[in-house]
């Protein structure tokens, strides 16, 4: 074996496709921050959704701590102060940006040191029989390595990416390194999350969705959060930011705070790539005895993340980074983050004065014990008077009641519609049985849930330029019309015994109306295929 064998250096091969004005091109990671400091990315070629919000976030910590040791006053667009810039961050090692480093003492791109091949080697998995090394790889191609974690390729197939697909392994790697929560002794996730098996969440207030608008937007308001970081959370001004350019022991924490810059970049796992015999990449894994960023107590998550909103309202942690759970990012949610109930928001994710529209950004791929609970990601555009009511504080709360009162008015009429199925689908009884029909009943919900949320944010920022009463009215009209044509639509596709269909029927008009009148809100405006004399007449 050559020992002194490095490939794929990001500082200098272009392994990194991105989309320009001028067509597809393929770029190093010096070039790539000074293409993104030009505005000429216009999108990546090889990232999967997934990918797309930590891989931004990487680039961003990246330009930010640079800017932090050499200062300009705009982001440049040279490839040679960001290659100095990124060999700083690495205390002049080079390897640290190779991706493959076969010299194992030496760090690679995210990837430790090793002490030595013999000290070392068995923890990764190789195993020296009469001369020959084989290898118990931790991964053979980069979506094995992946933070996914599905047994049925539910999410992503799994393996569909080629073992030599180098910039694959790139992603990979980040992903792996950076949002990587508990999977099993030995197998810690990063410092960045409220637990072990939570997510990372990557939330933002968006100027463009633009990835080089975005980037430099971004890279600006991170620096001016990080004086304030550093003297909130004990950070060090003139620190470590990679994480995986000195060994790690794996006896116990490799870091505390305050031996970093706060945007420091976690490798949480003991990795290594190598090459098979075959020639081909694979990736070895080793353990660790402790997470890679300590101390043990700091659990909850809350290191001054930018793009982390802190819930202020855990009850067991008192504070502690927000965690999605399965539902995504639910109306609910989403509502709570944009008007701060319950929630503190960082500098990142708050509007900022401008006369433009905005986007409220957000994503996350929620783990469970040892699975993946799903993608969630959202896009919220928001027009330039709704953006102009968040700045103001009066005027935000105001916004922030009517949003209360359209998603009150929401699970109002989804009850009214929940009730009305259950006695339509128990073929009219005095008593509906929720429970009997609880799995159909979901299915409506999700039906109506797709229907009112995709009008919930555009009826929301009416009511920054339009009287509260009038946008409420329109959205309860609305709702309950939506609603009625699901009860509609049930009543002509769902068997009911011939004898009692017209009762169901009624029965289940009656319910609705019955709810609508109780909460206060208005009938459908369009009449129902049957009426309700027609109905009740034919009852015997």
């Amino acid at each position: 074996m050559d020992w002194r064998e490095t490939m794929h250096d990001l500082l200098h091969d272009p392994l990194i496709g991105v989309r320009t004005r001028a067509g597809e091109r393929r770029l190093s990671l010096p070039d790539l921050l000074a293409a993104l400091s030009a505005g000429e990315v216009e999108g990546y070629t090889g990232l999967r959704a997934h990918q797309a919000d930590p891989w931004h976030v990487f680039l961003v910590q990246l330009a930010a701590s640079i800017q932090a040791r050499q200062p300009t006053d705009t982001l440049p667009p040279d490839p040679a102060y960001w290659r100095e810039g990124l060999l700083d961050l690495a205390g002049g090692k080079a390897s640290a940006w190779h991706l493959l480093v076969e010299d194992v003492t030496q760090p690679a791109f995210m990837q430790h040191p090793w002490m030595s091949w013999e000290a070392e080697a068995a923890d990764y998995g190789v195993t020296i029989k009469r001369g020959q090394t084989s290898y118990a790889p931790k991964a053979t191609t980069p979506d094995e390595l992946d933070v996914l974690v599905t047994s049925k390729n539910h999410d992503v197939k799994m393996a569909r990416v080629g073992a030599e697909e180098v910039e694959a392994w790139l992603y990979a790697l980040v992903l792996l390194q950076t949002t990587s929560g508990f999977l099993g002794q030995g197998n810690y996730g990063i410092v960045r999350m409220n637990g072990g098996f939570a997510s990372r969440p990557v939330v933002a207030w968006a100027v463009s969705l633009h990835p080089s608008q975005r980037f430099q937007h971004e890279v600006a308001v991170v620096m001016q959060l990080r004086n304030s970081t550093v003297r909130t959370y004990g950070y060090a001004a003139r620190g470590v930011t990679l994480t995986w350019v000195r060994p790690w022991s794996r006896s116990d924490h490799q870091f505390q705070l305050a031996d970093l810059e706060p945007w420091f970049v976690e490798a949480a796992r003991p990795i290594r790539l190598v090459r098979s015999p075959s020639g081909h990449l694979i990736a070895l894994g080793a353990t660790s005895k402790a997470r890679q960023i300590g101390p043990k107590t700091l659990e909850n998550g809350d290191v001054g993340d930018p793009w982390i909103p802190i819930n202020t309202a855990d009850k067991k942690k008192g504070r502690s980074a927000m965690t999605l759970s399965a539902d995504g990012f639910t109306p609910e949610r989403l509502t709570d983050l944009l008007f701060a109930q319950g929630f503190e928001l960082t500098a990142l994710q708050q509007p900022q004065v401008s006369e433009g529209p905005g986007w409220f950004v957000a994503s996350c791929l929620v783990r469970g014990q040892g699975t993946t609970e799903g993608y969630h990601e959202v896009r919220i555009p928001v027009p330039p008077k709704a953006r102009l009511a968040l700045l103001h504080t009066g005027q935000r709360q105001t916004l922030g009641q009517l949003a209360q009162r359209l998603l009150s008015d929401a699970k109002a009429v989804q009850k009214a519609l929940n009730t009305a199925l259950a006695v339509l689908s128990e073929g009219g009884p005095d008593q509906a049985d929720f429970e009997r029909v609880e799995s159909w009943l979901k299915t409506a919900k999700r039906d109506f849930g797709r229907r009112w949320e995709s009008l919930y944010f555009p009826t929301l920022w009416r009511g920054a330029e339009e009287e509260h009463d009038t946008v409420r009215r329109d959205w309860q009209q609305r709702l309950v019309d939506e609603a009625h044509a699901l009860l509609d639509e049930a009543t002509q596709r769902l068997p009911l015994p011939a004898n009692r269909t017209w009762r169901a029927i009624t029965q289940a008009e009656r319910a609705f109306h019955g709810l609508l009148r109780k909460h206060e809100l208005p009938f459908p405006r369009r009449a129902p295929a049957h009426t309700l004399e027609t109905m009740e007449d034919a009852i015997p």
